[in-house]
């Protein structure tokens, strides 16, 4: 990593800090995330070079992932169990992390209930039997004997982190994993010495945090991960999270404490990991006032810190010791090197759009829009062999993608794109309410072909014609999809997802029906711009999920924020329209429910293809690639890292 001094501006942020014995080079870490890389349980090359280069990068801590202490708490395939046959993979990490500058600690917990163990058809265990979800089982409520076993496997999975040169460990009180469902009211009902009032919810806990404790001594630092608040009804609250707090503070000798929000219950953990719609650092406050009870320890905090002017932000006032940049570390793993090499512009955004955690609840390996390389980071792109004259046609999230690429491969490349703005859809969805950090994709992007010296053709058509004039070595058709012809019997033409976002306040009390057959962010973002004008929403799809297309983090905050402005969703329904009247029939609710006067139909249904150009130079003899939308309508998600090939393919 640059050693350049440290930025002014970036005073606090980017300059070193103490935990304990550690000095650490900047106040910025990773937070524990989980990867899926793991095989059988057990660390990969794609742990090792994944950390690796968030280390070279800059960061100053990087925090991994939970090692699940017991075998009852392995309910996600691609995780990491503490057992000993993790030890060699371990070492190879902390190796990777330390030779690049950065301090490591590692996170270890059980999940309690919500590890419903699929995979070894092992029973979940919690404090009592209470289903964390009505989806969920009905967890074993544990014996005293069992507690025992657990404690003695996070002592065991301490000495092994340790061991592996581990410098801290952090002891996961938080997030709705076991010892927090210790702690939450909600999860723990117990009526012996574990359960009844605050001390006792706290007695295993604290147990557990002491064993640690006793068996680390001083080989490496003691955390503890807490949630400020669980956001459940009857849970753990910020007030409760204060006194303990305080209690740790006061009676232990801790390394740090580590504050973030919410437990896995719906929707609590979708704010955990709060998508755009959230806004910036949206519980900072919460992180602040449980940093405010603490007089000795360290605190750091998480959620959506950004980009570096959150992090100033979130660090002043000396309260907070480091925050966390994890979904930004995400995407730009060398975001802190950027920074002191006075290059910020060049930081590849986090725009919280979830696809990462999704697919992480999805059992996938972790993914990044923004960063296609995610999971990826020991290939190393290559120099084009020869440089190629390449044509992409589209400056969508996938065009633009694919001429970046292969220009930073040597290609000689053009952009062409018929609008006279670049970015395809999203020059629309970032008008979406609460989706304006969308436009973070364009931006970066644009100044990416133009370090790279791509030509941008913007408001020009490409054609049979123009393709014989050219004559590209290779061109990539990224021209997205066409929306089909929105009609509905007995309505006529609907209107579109892109409609409702025009002129969202001229639908200001009135009744509009959103009918909903593609399930995305683009029906989403119509029914909650509109409902947010002061429209009266009815959202009717066929799909038994109503916006079975988003992520299930932000379904979660997006429904629960659909239902404080009024909207009525119905699923698995139909309706049958004669205009201005909207009858709606729904087997959840029998019978047939008429809207009498509404004032717009909204039909949301995936669009066609555009891939005409294909044919045409094909005809020519011009080798062609198609991505996006072009290929198939999808997410952006697809979109770009379909880009991305292309460019390595070229």
């Amino acid at each position: 990593m640059n050693t350049t001094s440290v930025p002014e501006h970036r005073g606090r942020a980017l300059s070193p800090v103490r935990l304990g014995d550690l000095e650490l080079r900047n106040r910025i870490f990773v937070s524990a995330h989980t990867t899926n890389f793991a095989r059988d349980f057990l660390p990969t090359d794609r742990h090792v070079e994944y950390h690796r280069e968030r280390a070279r990068g800059g960061a100053g801590l990087i925090i991994t992932e939970p090692l699940r202490v017991h075998e009852t708490s392995l309910g996600r395939v691609g995780g990491l169990h503490a057992s000993s046959e993790a030890r060699e993979g371990l070492e190879r990490i902390t190796e990777a992390v330390r030779s690049e500058g950065a301090a490591v600690f590692s996170q270890i917990t059980h999940a309690g209930r919500h590890s419903e163990n699929l995979f070894h058809r092992r029973e979940a265990w919690g404090p009592s039997a209470h289903r964390w979800h009505l989806a969920g089982q009905v967890p074993h409520a544990m014996t005293r004997a069992e507690m025992r076993t657990v404690r003695e496997a996070y002592r065991a999975a301490a000495r092994l982190a340790v061991d592996a040169g581990f410098q801290g460990v952090e002891v996961h009180l938080g997030h709705g994993h076991l010892l927090h469902q210790f702690i939450s009211p909600a999860s723990n009902d117990r009526s012996d010495a574990y359960g009844g009032g605050e001390e006792e919810r706290w007695r295993f806990p604290l147990e557990v945090l002491d064993a640690v404790l006793d068996e680390v001594g001083s080989d490496a630092l003691v955390g503890v991960r807490l949630s400020a608040d669980e956001l459940v009804p009857g849970g753990q609250d910020l007030d409760q999270a204060v006194r303990l707090a305080s209690r740790l503070d006061t009676t232990r000798d801790l390394g740090f404490l580590n504050v973030s929000l919410a437990s896995y219950t719906v929707p609590s953990i979708g704010h955990h990991v709060a998508d755009m719609s959230e806004g910036r650092t949206p519980y900072l406050e919460q992180a602040l006032e449980v940093a405010r009870a603490c007089t000795r320890t360290p605190v750091m905090a998480a959620c959506r810190v950004v980009d570096l002017d959150d992090a100033e932000r979130a660090l002043a006032g000396d309260h907070l010791s480091m925050v966390a940049m994890t979904r930004a570390h995400i995407a730009d793993p060398h975001l802190i090197d950027k920074a002191l090499r006075g290059r910020e512009d060049e930081i590849r955004p986090c725009v919280s759009c979830n696809f990462c955690i999704g697919e992480i609840g999805a059992h996938r390996p972790l993914t990044c829009m923004m960063n296609p390389e995610v999971g990826h980071e020991g290939e190393r792109s290559r120099p084009a062999t020869e440089a190629l004259d390449v044509c992409v046609v589209g400056a969508g999230p996938a065009g633009m993608e694919a001429a970046a690429t292969a220009a930073e491969r040597g290609h000689r490349v053009t952009l062409w794109e018929r609008e006279a703005d670049l970015g395809g859809r999203t020059v629309t969805a970032r008008r979406g309410r609460g989706r304006e950090e969308l436009d973070l994709l364009r931006v970066y992007q644009e100044a990416r072909l133009s370090r790279l010296g791509v030509r941008v053709r913007a408001g020009e058509s490409v054609d049979a014609e123009v393709l014989a004039k050219e004559r590209p070595d290779t061109l990539v058709v990224a021209c997205g999809a066409e929306p089909e012809e929105a009609l509905v019997p007995g309505w006529g033409a609907a209107l579109t997802a892109e409609q409702a976002l025009d002129d969202p306040a001229r639908w200001e009390g009135r009744c509009v029906v959103v009918l909903d057959e593609e399930g995305s962010w683009a029906s989403a973002s119509a029914v909650e711009t509109l409902a947010g004008a002061g429209a009266g929403v009815h959202l009717v799809t066929p799909g038994a999920t109503p916006l079975w297309g988003v992520n299930d983090y932000s379904r979660m905050t997006l429904l629960e924020r659909l239902a404080r402005v009024g909207v009525s969703v119905w699923p698995s329904s139909e309706v049958r329209c004669l205009r201005p009247r909207v009858t709606v029939r729904s087997p959840l609710h029998p019978g047939r429910h008429t809207l009498p006067e509404v004032a717009a139909l909204f039909l949301v249904r995936p669009p066609s293809a555009r891939d005409g150009l294909a044919s045409h130079a094909q005809d020519q003899g011009i080798r062609v690639r198609m991505v996006g939308d072009a290929l198939a309508p999808r997410s952006l998600l697809q979109a770009i890292h379909e880009g991305r090939k292309a460019g390595l393919a070229l």
